[in-house]
This record gives structure tokens, sequence and C-alpha cells, in this order.
């Protein structure tokens, strides 16, 4: 028996090519007919959602990474772990659905993640195995034991977002079910007489950014959790079917390591343009005027004269000069103070590709007159 689940006039939204579909809705919501027989349907949903391709640069998602990557960026607070899966990953296998198969997907993006909690889990799984004592777990993770004490530990497991790379986040798959009625419980053993039943299944591909943060005081603690992270999943894997060879890790590739070190460096210039603006404002006009003119002038090493650019910023430094000797807004001991960091001799020196002979004479009577001559 066949049984609609989607209206016809919503069909014609789910066309072959969804290059930026929300893969989670898909997979809750995207089956238009289920049929206990016919499996061509799920079949043909499943290869829509693997041709999602990776986000694109300005898509919502990468945009969402961006902030998220410029958010943790403070090394003092947040341990981060950028790692690849080496083969593929099954994480949220049994998600409710009718697709009857599921992806950890994040609810807004639609992009594979592996949630905080199970995060932790791996982690704690393998200090436990290495047979970490109780109060460094408790440190790590915090105590939900039967104890009642309910600690909470000196570290927060984030979410690990997929990195959006050229990898396409999602593959098919087809798990092959062997002895289905013994797993059922119908038969007391498998007596391999049973007809293999293959089911088809989406994994996750690609690399995800792992994220922990430290309470005050506690990095030490985060970068030490960051490494036992990185150890578990090599060793014991994420997600589901592990002992197949599912869900383990390596580091990333050079392409999402070099995405993720881009957001970070830009990040960090921004917040030093920032601090330096801040600390320019603080300074006293005359500063302001010596430490912009000097920032422009290191910025610009490779003019030369006879350069057209030279040539403009010289005239706008030159009549900035002339500016500064005759406002009210400078006192006396300023402008002689102005005077004294832009001597020619010293210009000439300091930027020897600035001036000549000709523009060291045009100076001097500017300089004279800020040093009150």
């Amino acid at each position: 028996m066949t049984i609609s689940l989607m209206r016809e006039s919503l069909k014609k939204l789910i066309s072959d090519d969804l290059k930026d579909a929300h893969a989670g809705l898909l997979m809750q919501r995207g089956l238009t007919k289920w049929d206990k027989d016919d499996k061509q349907a799920k079949a043909e949903l499943i290869q829509k959602i693997v041709k999602i391709p990776a986000p694109k640069k300005d898509s919502l998602y990468t945009l969402a990474f961006t902030r998220w990557v410029q958010a943790t960026s403070d090394t003092g607070r947040f341990a981060t772990l950028a790692a690849g899966i080496s083969g593929r990953l099954y994480t949220g296998l049994n998600s409710a659905g009718a697709l009857e198969t599921g992806i950890s997907t994040s609810h807004t993006y639609g992009m594979p993640l592996i949630a905080g909690s199970s995060v932790k889990g791996i982690a704690r799984s393998h200090a436990e195995s290495l047979g970490l004592d109780k109060a460094h777990l408790t440190v790590l993770f915090g105590d939900d034991s039967d104890s009642g004490s309910l600690k909470s530990g000196a570290l927060v497991w984030h979410d690990a977002w997929f990195i959006p790379a050229n990898t396409p986040p999602f593959a098919a798959e087809i798990i092959t079910t062997h002895h289905q009625d013994y797993y059922n419980g119908k038969q007391p053993e498998a007596d391999e007489m049973e007809s293999p039943i293959p089911n088809q299944q989406i994994a996750t591909q690609g690399s995800f950014y792992f994220v922990i943060e430290s309470a005050p005081g506690a990095q030490a603690w985060a970068a030490y959790a960051q490494n036992l992270l990185f150890q578990a999943l090599q060793t014991q894997g994420a997600g589901s079917k592990t002992a197949s060879g599912y869900g383990y890790f390596t580091e990333a590739g050079e392409e999402a390591r070099r995405s993720i070190r881009n957001i970070q460096e830009a990040q960090n210039q921004a917040l030093a343009a920032q601090q330096k603006a801040a600390e320019l404002a603080a300074m006293p006009a005359h500063q302001q005027f010596i430490q912009t003119w000097q920032d422009k002038m290191a910025a610009q090493t490779g003019l030369t004269i006879g350069n057209q650019e030279h040539a403009i910023l010289y005239h706008e430094w030159k009549e900035a000069l002339q500016n500064a000797a005759e406002s009210p807004d400078f006192s006396a001991e300023q402008k002689a103070e102005i005077a004294v960091v832009f001597a020619v001799k010293k210009m000439m020196s300091k930027f020897p590709k600035w001036l000549n002979d000709k523009r060291g004479k045009e100076l001097k009577p500017i300089l004279a007159k800020l040093r009150g001559e």
C-alpha cells in the first residue's frame, strides 16, 4: 500500500537540483510517499540530499560559521580543533523522520553537526579508558554520578560545526542487515539462512571544527581536553558503526585548516586595528597627527618619487604640515615636537624614497614655522 506524505503543490518545490536546501528538513519532511515494498522514493530523496554541495562563501551557513570562529578566537578562553573524517561518519543515525534514517544537522542551517553532548561523551569515554582519576574527570566533565554531588566541570563542550570547504557534506551509503529476525528477537540464533537486506542510509564526510570553552583560570584544562579529544577521535571514533571503520578522524586537510586560519587572522587584525584606534583616540591631538602620518608613510614604503600615488600622498602630507603650523589648536611646544619628528634629515634617513633635495627645500620653511622661527 502506498501512502502519500506530501501535497502535490509541495512536491514541485523539491526539484532535482537543490543546491542550498536544508538537509535536515528534507530528511524529516522531504519524502513524498511511503510504500513498504518500494524504496525508490527514499532512494531518490537520498540522491537529492547528497547532491547538496559544500556551502559557498556567501551562504548563510558560511557567514554563521565565520561568526562562530570569530567568537571563539580568544585562545585564553577557547581551545579549538579542526579534524577531518578519514572516511565517513554516522551521527544521529536513529533520528526520527519519514526517511527512516538520519544525520545530526543544525536546526537553523541544515549542515551536519556533532552535538556537544556527544563530543563530551567521546572524550569522557576515552579518558575513562585511560584510567584518569575521578578528580580529573570531574574537572573535565563534571560529576553526574549517583553520589548526588552534581558538580559542574571547568569546561563547556560546544557543538562541532561542519567546516565549509569544498567537500560535499553528505554521502549515500548502504548498510546491509544480514540477520534481521535475530536482531528483532524472532529467532534465538543467527543461522546464516536469512536473506541480506540492504538499507539505504546517509553519512557525513568532510571536516569539523571542535570548540572547548574554559572557565576563568582553566585554560590549561581546555588545552589538555583538546588533546584528549583528538586522541579519542583518532583511536575510538565518533558516532555509529565504528567497528566497521566509520567515524574515525585525522587532522583536517589544508583547505579546511586554511579557511579557519584566514578567519582567525582577519579577526586578530580587526581586533588589533580596534585596539590601535582606541590608543590613537586617547593620545593628545598633536600626537595623533604624528602617529597618523607615521603609519601612512610606513604603509607606503614601496612608493617612490615620481610615482603618482607618492606625489598625491606627499602633497597631502605637506598640506597637513602647513595646516598644523597655522593651527591654533596646537601649542608652540606641540608644533615644535611635530617639527622634530618630521625634520628633513630624519625623514630622508628613515624614508629614503620619500624625499629628495628639491622637496626637502619645500618643507624647510614649513618646519621652521612649526618651530616658531
